[in-house]
């Protein structure tokens, strides 16, 4: 604690903003999870309160105070003070102004990108689950320090930084960067005068720095050249490739983004370009639902399936822009994201902005089950591709879901505005496409009506059609809540899951001697090779470990796929050229083009 004071002294010398705080977090524990922060802020006259955040970023209330140990608070002169404990996630402190020291202990032991994590090979950190902040300083400047870092250990946050302190102009930007300090590899390249920075963690074969940089090179280029911009001065992408949970969140000038090792040759292009269109959809083109930022309740919005859903329809037009996706697999892509929604009997039950509204329920494993729930991300990204042809269609292919992005990142993000939900974007689509499209969004958006896939899908010549194939039964269904890991959602009755014992809340650790880290998709692939035979899977079940057999039978399932139509007229061929190959043009990957009129693909669940 000795070195922290000091470090905290130094810092007030440099510092004369009233009202700034300062933390300083001590790493000399973290081979047993454990950090000490240390917070200095002046108080206003009375009783100052700190409050710890509920959520964040990931729309589930996960009480990060559950991880605060020993919360005690002094005087500047070293006085001990009064602390009352108001709520779980909340204190109060008996000053009568001036400044005030609060110390405590966080135990961090979840590893993966929406968690923080100390260890004795690298300290991640999602900083909202670290920092507590005083309610009345909350939006004043705050710095950051961190002492007893091991000396070969480098430090990857998209902060300014003066010496050894980050800064940043409040807490809530504070917080808005991933914390990533190990002795990790690192890149970087200048796109349109940006620096952009990669740095990439794990055993060192596990991965490919110049093909991540590659990666991330055409996903920045094709990316900015959608939205006709680049927003930042720089970015950092942070990559740890292990068997932590995967999956990526986003952050305003950063990203942090957990890959299943070994990853030598896998594609991280999806979710590399997912999180960096989120610098404009979510973190700059916003919901109002979601402002201003409550870290003591959730924030409701209906808006998810955009922020998140289409957000992920960019994540493929990213990858169809910079030849990292073929139309082929780009439309087989699309065939199993329908036939995944269309297999949900919730899908009939629950609108996209139900779903959206609802994802504070995803906490509870129960509500992952496909008679429960539809995924805002499914249906968001599909909606986003549907919309996309109705523009095309209305304004003889002259416009584009860009442009509905780019009329968006002008009136809301550059006017520091927030869009009034489904209304603004309702509007922003009529205004687009010329003509009233209010009635799909009623349909798309607001109803749980069955999709019509052909209307749509005709626009571009193109239908959907689905037919049975082989595939394999477990009797699970399973989901993947941010933060959680493959979860049970449900066991079909006197199914394959319920003979071997699984039960509803586990969570999926190993799937035959391998961990599970990827999506519920890679896993479920995995028990298609196993059909017929035992496979050990490991759960976690509350506190203890299981280990269950697991013997999928063999079944079928609808399978879809989509095809051309004949005799399209020349409208529909320039729709579904202009849709499959506008920003690339042509669907080339590694040299090899599609032919136009050739497409059909497959996709099942």
């Amino acid at each position: 604690m000795r070195t922290i004071r000091i470090a905290i002294l130094a810092a007030l010398c440099c510092a004369a903003a009233l009202g700034q705080t300062h933390y300083v977090i001590d790493l000399a524990e973290v081979r047993s999870h454990w950090l000490n922060v240390e917070l200095e802020t002046r108080c206003p006259s009375g009783p100052c309160e700190f409050q710890m955040p509920v959520w964040s970023a990931t729309y589930q209330i996960r009480d990060f105070a559950q991880h605060v140990y020993e919360l005690r608070a002094e005087s500047r002169d070293g006085q001990p003070l009064a602390t009352h404990k108001l709520n779980p996630s909340r204190w109060s402190v008996a000053a009568g102004g001036g400044r005030v020291r609060v110390r405590y202990r966080v135990l961090a032991d979840r590893p993966g990108p929406f968690g923080a994590f100390a260890g004795r090979e690298y300290v991640s950190l999602n900083l909202a689950q670290v920092l507590i902040y005083p309610v009345s300083n909350r939006k004043r400047p705050a710095t950051l320090w961190f002492v007893h870092k091991p000396r070969r250990w480098k430090a990857a946050l998209a902060l300014p930084q003066r010496g050894k302190r980050f800064e940043a102009e409040s807490y809530d930007r504070l917080i808005d960067t991933p914390v990533h300090l190990a002795n990790f590899e690192e890149t970087e390249f200048h796109h349109w005068g940006r620096r952009i920075r990669v740095a990439a963690h794990g055993d060192r074969d596990a991965f490919d720095l110049d093909a991540l940089r590659a990666t991330v090179q055409t996903v920045v280029a094709e990316a900015t050249e959608i939205m006709e911009e680049a927003p930042f001065s720089s970015y950092l992408f942070v990559y740890r490739f292990s068997d932590d949970p995967g999956g990526g969140m986003e952050y305003r000038d950063s990203t942090s983004i957990f890959v299943p090792k070994p990853c030598v040759r896998c594609d991280v292009s999806s979710l590399t370009a997912h999180e960096f269109f989120h610098l404009w959809n979510v973190k700059r083109i916003r919901p109002q639902s979601l402002e201003p930022i409550d870290f003591t309740r959730a924030n409701a919005t209906p808006s998810l399936w955009f922020s998140e859903g289409v957000t992920s329809s960019y994540a493929q037009y990213v990858r169809l822009a910079g030849r990292l996706l073929s139309a082929k697999d780009f439309l087989a892509h699309v065939s199993r994201r329908a036939g995944d929604l269309e297999k949900r009997p919730a899908g009939r039950l629950q609108s996209a902005e139900e779903s959206s509204v609802d994802a504070w329920l995803e906490r509870y494993p129960g509500y992952g089950a496909a008679d429960r729930s539809i995924s805002y991300y499914l249906k968001g990204e599909l909606i986003g591709y549907l919309l996309d042809l109705a523009i095309r269609q209305h304004t003889a292919n002259q416009r584009s879901l860009d442009d509905v992005m780019r009329l968006l990142n002008r009136e809301y993000a550059h006017q520091g505005r927030h869009f009034n939900d489904t209304a603004a974007l309702s509007e922003a689509v009529n205004r687009t496409a010329g003509a009233d499209l209010s009635a799909e969004f009623d349909l798309l958006v607001r109803s749980a009506r069955a999709v019509p896939w052909n209307r749509y899908l005709g626009y571009a010549g193109l239908r959907l059609r689905s037919g049975p194939r082989p595939s394999v039964d477990t009797g699970l269904t399973l989901s993947n809540p941010p933060g959680m890991g493959l979860i049970v959602a449900a066991v079909e009755a006197d199914g394959p899951a319920e003979k071997a014992g699984f039960q509803v809340g586990d969570r999926l650790l190993r799937v035959g001697g391998s961990p599970v880290a990827g999506a519920v998709e890679t896993v479920l692939a995995g028990f298609e090779e196993a059909a017929e035979r035992a496979v050990r899977v490991r759960v976690q079940r509350e506190d203890a470990e299981e280990v269950l057999k697991l013997s999928p039978k063999r079944s079928g399932t609808e399978a879809y796929e989509i095809v051309e139509v004949q005799g399209a007229s020349a409208q529909q061929l320039a729709i579904r050229d202009s849709w499959l190959r506008q920003r690339v043009g042509s669907t080339a990957v590694s040299g090899r083009a599609v032919p136009a009129g050739k497409v059909k693909a497959t996709g099942s669940h």
